[in-house]
């Protein structure tokens, strides 16, 4: 008999059930994002700071310019590099970003997304308050420039091993992984802790691979579905097994850079050990994302927040007869992000979508009155279709893609369900 309790999806605030005063508040945003576009509106130029903790790789500065313009929308090319010299002689300058900068960052984190679904994440998160809101919005922007996360879309699994050293064993030995969703379409997020020892690969390797992991959980978010959820496998963890960089990382990439993402945090069988670390790590955390965190001492309990039937038998007790492997790329795999004519056609569609899209929603503006705008969600139907055409010439494939979970701009889960 199933134990599973099913949370009811929330709506307050979502798309396609905000309230007058709500999709006012959302014009009033994309006027002073398209006046930041503009050059009109003056905001912080400068680069957030990078994670306390985190060893960037040595090619690397500190603080990275912004990609160069010519490197086109998901362009692989090389950033000019600066003349070499000693880190005692010179200081990398701090980058400074353009409005332009912001809107071609704006574009690439969008992706498959209508525009409203990303900005309502950050207004939600700051309560509605729209410069709270715009000003954590701008920093997630920049932060992914300076973080390199389109190289994380457009390298192959190899490239980025060649780069990060380790970073398939990551994937090979089931560290961290992507497996089903639940009944509201969110998927779902294995990291087993008792894997991971800090000395067993490069900071920047964990670091990368998170950030991976984050990025292919996007591709995998159903229609309708904006959050997911983790579960944190706590088996047989003990203190070798902890990692500060990586839960800094995990809380301030929930935080303010994919807020409103996270669903439930379930935190697996923790052993008497883990508590005196919660005590360390809960005051890190927003009120928010706390009072997401699920604590399961068994699997009879976890059944209650996953259904057994979207569990591995193996371990969890579920009933889909499966077990996590790494399926490697192929050398011809990503093939078509060589074609560089049907790329560049593809891309040249996709702007003028964005182009479309951005003028119905200048017009849209002209009358701030809280009502909704059938043409822009049109044209959002519009691009998501575009982008899954676009993909296999823009982002290298990736595990889910291989293992056929994410084709064609659709997401499909498959459970060999044992009774």
């Amino acid at each position: 008999m199933s134990t599973y309790v099913q949370p009811v999806a929330p709506t307050e605030g979502r798309l396609g059930h905000l309230t007058p005063e709500q999709t006012e508040k959302l014009q009033q945003f994309w006027v002073r994002l398209h006046d930041i576009f503009d050059g009109k509106t003056q905001f912080d130029q400068t680069a957030p700071s990078s994670f306390k903790g985190q060893t960037r790789d040595e090619d690397t500065p500190a603080t990275p310019a912004p990609e160069k313009k010519s490197g086109g929308w998901f362009g692989r090319g090389k950033a000019a590099e600066a003349p070499k010299e000693k880190a005692a002689d010179v200081v990398a300058p701090a980058p400074r970003f353009s409005g332009a900068d912001i809107q071609k960052a704006f574009w690439k984190l969008t992706m498959m997304d209508h525009p409203d679904l990303i900005i309502l994440k950050f207004i939600r998160a700051r309560k509605w308050n729209l410069d709270d809101a715009m000003k954590m919005f701008l920093n997630a922007l920049k932060w992914r420039i300076v973080e390199r996360v389109d190289e994380l879309i457009e390298l192959s699994d190899s490239e980025l091993d060649e780069k990060y050293p380790k970073f398939i064993e990551q994937m090979r030995i089931g560290k961290g992984y992507l497996r089903g969703a639940d009944p509201l379409g969110r998927p779902m997020s294995v990291v087993n802790t008792r894997l991971h020892h800090k000395s067993d690969q490069p900071p920047e390797t964990i670091h990368r691979f998170t950030l991976h992991t984050m990025e292919c959980g996007r591709l995998v978010l159903g229609s309708g579905s904006e959050t997911v959820i983790v579960i944190f496998d706590l088996s047989n963890f003990g203190l070798d097994n902890m990692d500060w960089g990586f839960v800094r990382l995990f809380v301030q990439c929930f935080e303010s850079y994919y807020p409103e993402t996270l669903g439930v945090c379930v935190v697996h069988r923790a052993p008497f050990v883990f508590w005196g670390l919660w005590k360390l790590i809960q005051p890190l955390l927003d009120p928010v994302v706390a009072s997401k965190f699920v604590f399961t001492r068994n699997n009879a309990e976890l059944h209650k927040v996953i259904p057994r039937d979207r569990l591995p038998i193996t371990h969890y007790e579920g009933l889909d007869d499966w077990k996590y492997e790494y399926v490697p790329g192929t050398p011809d795999e990503n093939a078509p992000m060589k074609d560089l004519a049907k790329k560049e056609e593809l891309l040249a569609e996709r702007h003028a979508l964005e182009a479309q899209f951005e003028s119905v929603t200048r017009e849209w503006n002209k009358n701030i009155n809280g009502k909704n705008s059938s043409e822009r969600d049109e044209v959002a139907k519009s691009l998501r279709e575009q982008y899954a055409r676009l993909t296999p010439y823009v982002r290298a494939k990736n595990l889910y893609q291989r293992l056929g979970v994410a084709h064609d701009g659709q997401v499909t889960w498959t459970y060999n369900v044992k009774a």
